[in-house]
């Protein structure tokens, strides 16, 4: 695993070689190509797939290396593991750290997003909490991957299960440009959450003044009643 994680091309082969298992799970639950793929290793991935590594292998996480190296950021993995017929998805798989693209847009990762989406990753996919890649690429304030995903035709007006939008949680976060986006492509800017909280009362309870200010120029209702009337 070690060797995996060094990208020791020459230390793998010799134990591949030796007889081992090129699919046995380290103890923290990771293979070798896991790891490797983990760690940007593309010369090793390539090595492990060549000497039998099974790519969409899964952990008890449900992590595989598609996975890692699409939460890692390591695009040249990606799109090596995309070439050689890994799937993007797989059942089982349905918290975001378990989808490549959620994992990629969670943490910013906008050439591994683009990769997914080529290859046709499903844009408002929802995990088991509702969340799709937009809400989450927003909460976290990455704005070049929200702006990758609306202008791939993300919906921006989804809710997850407790009824949060991608804008109430960048508004809840203060990332002020990512507000600014949501609302040039047209967020719902009064839309509300299971407790009936709009956007604006998700900024102000937050502190976030700068955000309360920009929603009040788009139009936020400051006396929001339910939207059932």
């Amino acid at each position: 695993a070690n060797a995996a994680k060094r990208g020791d091309e020459a230390a793998l082969l010799a134990w591949i070689d030796s007889g081992g298992n090129a699919n046995a799970f380290d103890s923290a639950g990771f293979t070798l190509l896991m790891s490797a793929a983990d760690h940007g290793h593309e010369r090793v991935v390539e090595l492990l797939l060549q000497r039998g590594a099974e790519i969409d292998l899964q952990n008890s996480d449900c992590g595989t290396a598609m996975i890692y190296a699409a939460g890692s950021g390591k695009d040249r993995v990606v799109e090596l593991l995309l070439q050689r017929g890994a799937k993007i998805i797989l059942p089982g798989q349905v918290t975001h750290c378990c989808i490549a693209l959620m994992s990629a847009a969670s943490s910013g990762h906008e050439r591994v997003v683009d990769l997914l989406l080529q290859r046709g990753a499903e844009i408002d996919l929802q995990d088991s909490d509702g969340s799709t890649a937009l809400m989450l690429a927003a909460d976290e304030g990455h704005e070049r991957v929200v702006e990758l995903l609306l202008r791939h035709g993300a919906e921006i007006d989804l809710r997850d299960s407790k009824g949060y939008t991608a804008l109430m949680n960048a508004a809840s976060d203060g990332h002020e440009r990512v507000v600014e986006l949501l609302l040039r492509h047209s967020a719902d800017v009064n839309k509300q959450n299971s407790n009936h909280y709009p956007a604006l009362m998700c900024a102000a309870y937050n502190g976030h003044s700068a955000v309360v200010l920009r929603l009040l120029r788009a139009g936020a209702d400051t006396a929001p009643r339910s939207e059932s009337g």
